[in-house]
């Protein structure tokens, strides 16, 4: 008796749709699971009538885009103005310094008073928040998109349901290093220290302590922020 093919991915159910990814098959459970993280794009016939279920109505007027004062982590905010006066909004948290984009909630219409309430309700207060540009939000996002892909973070689904609220994000170029300086944010920094960090990352990830007490702790600085620490230390 012929053993049949398992999906390749859990290894438990059978497969019952082609990945161009991949280039195999797997499971539709695994497809739902993993949409979206490993460069799914509208190719592909699973993965398009989620993207296009959504017009991108970069139409809509910007309401306040946020990104939180803290290093390493930011958490973003992206809401748009409907024209029944309610807004929509993306929100999202992205580690630079190891993740990259891990988590993701929204709201397709809500009022302006109850979308500062949730806001409040998650951080505290609106004063970690500075207002952003929309062109850095998309950045840090794209970047944040970048990092999780390369090292294997899954993109939350909620992502797949609010990331059209952004708007079009294929003209966004996040180039160099895959890792920035940790102190200014845009420096390059080695390839040998992007590996380093990589390791640590999956390291750390598998076993559980991410955004714990527990964590590797790492700091790297691009040349620039290096000579600016040495010549300060002898002024």
């Amino acid at each position: 008796m012929t053993k049949k093919k398992l999906c390749p991915l859990c290894n438990r159910r059978l497969p019952n749709r082609i990945c161009p990814v991949r280039g195999e098959e797997i499971c539709s459970k695994c497809c739902g699971l993993n949409r979206a993280s490993d460069g799914c794009d509208e190719n592909c016939d699973y993965y398009r009538p989620v993207t296009v279920r959504k017009e991108v109505n970069e139409a809509l007027p910007v309401y306040k885009v946020l990104k939180s004062k803290s290093e390493g982590s930011y958490a973003i905010v992206v809401s748009r103005e409907r024209t029944n006066g309610k807004l929509q909004y993306i929100a999202l948290l992205i580690d630079v310094w190891k993740m990259g984009l891990k988590d993701c909630f929204g709201s397709h219409s809500i009022t302006k008073q109850d979308f500062q309430r949730k806001i409040i309700k998650m951080w505290g207060n609106l004063s970690i928040f500075a207002e952003i540009s929309l062109a850095e939000a998309l950045w840090t996002v794209k970047y944040g998109l970048r990092i999780a892909k390369e090292v294997k973070t899954r993109i939350p689904r909620e992502f797949e349901e609010y990331g059209y609220i952004l708007g079009d994000m294929a003209d966004v170029k996040v180039e160099g290093s895959l890792y920035k300086c940790f102190k200014c944010g845009k420096g390059e920094i080695s390839d040998d220290e992007v590996e380093l960090i990589k390791e640590i990352t999956r390291h750390d990830v598998a076993a559980g302590v991410c955004g714990t007490m527990a964590e590797t702790m790492v700091y790297f600085v691009c040349d620039e922020c290096r000579k600016n620490k040495t010549a300060d230390k002898h002024r």
